[in-house]
């Protein structure tokens, strides 16, 4: 990564003096107009530090969970994992994704039954509109909440993040779980937490995106090398079989299923 590219994207640009958190220190160059600016030499340098410990973790199989939801990277992390074929969260972290995943589990495994009831409905009509419009809308909110993390396999090999302060919930169970992060962390952020530490501007689009495609670059890369293994989504989560599915649609009791609520 060129340090001048980081530049022209205005990666540099940090929070203002009162928002400093000290353990960012050693990565600030200097102060203008009463702005930290960041020390893109060092951004460039622990970037591909990163980016090679991604292409590895790509190499060997292991899945990496993008997460991201602030505005300014919600559909950047969207279309780089999607393109990577990797899980993804980027509406908001559901506290216990990595620490109570079996929660999570069923969260999606009721995504995936739901998704099923309105496919064979359009053939074979089973509920009425209104039942059916209660159906979507339930889809709709677990598409927002789990959405991306439906072929989630474990272990996860990584996590990559924008913004350490924003995602600290998801920092924190990564954390406590062993699992390896790599994040995009401005002057305001903790970088204790995170393994592989990126500071660069995490509020500027083309400043995460320019980061997040390069390190995009090096996972498309590792997923290529010829020990990478394949990864079989279809076996990520415990799905119902075909004639699991058919009995499920049947004893399915609407007050039960209408009334499940997931927060936006």
């Amino acid at each position: 990564m060129d340090f001048r590219e980081l530049v022209k994207v205005g990666a540099h640009f940090g929070h203002v003096k009162a928002r400093l958190n000290p353990k960012m220190q050693p990565y600030i160059w200097g102060i203008k107009n009463n702005v930290h600016l960041i020390d893109v030499s060092k951004t460039a340098f622990l970037a591909q530090r990163a980016a090679k410990f991604l292409e590895e973790t790509a190499a060997s199989g292991k899945p990496i969970l993008f997460v991201g939801t602030k505005k300014a990277a919600k559909e950047l992390i969207f279309s780089i994992a999607t393109s990577l074929d990797m899980p993804y969260v980027n509406h908001r972290w559901i506290g216990g994704t990595i620490s109570n995943n079996s929660q999570v589990k069923k969260s999606v495994t009721k995504l995936l039954h739901l998704e099923d009831v309105l496919e064979r409905t359009e053939k074979f009509p089973l509920y009425t509109k209104k039942e059916l419009n209660v159906f979507g809308k339930i889809v709709d909110r677990l598409n927002k909440n789990v959405g991306g993390i439906r072929n989630l396999r474990w272990p996860l090999g990584a996590i990559v993040l924008v913004d350490a302060v924003k995602e600290f919930s998801a920092l924190k169970e990564a954390s406590a779980a062993g699992i390896p992060v790599v994040g995009i962390v401005d002057t305001n952020g903790d970088p204790s937490l995170v393994n592989y530490v990126i500071p660069a501007n995490d509020d500027s689009v083309r400043s995460i995106k320019l980061i997040l495609d390069y390190l995009a670059a090096a996972v498309e890369k590792g997923k290529k090398a010829p020990a990478a293994k394949k990864i079989d989504a279809n076996v990520a989560v415990n799905k119902p079989k075909e004639k699991e599915l058919v009995v499920e649609v049947e004893e399915v009791e609407i007050p039960v299923v209408a009334s499940f609520t997931d927060e936006d």
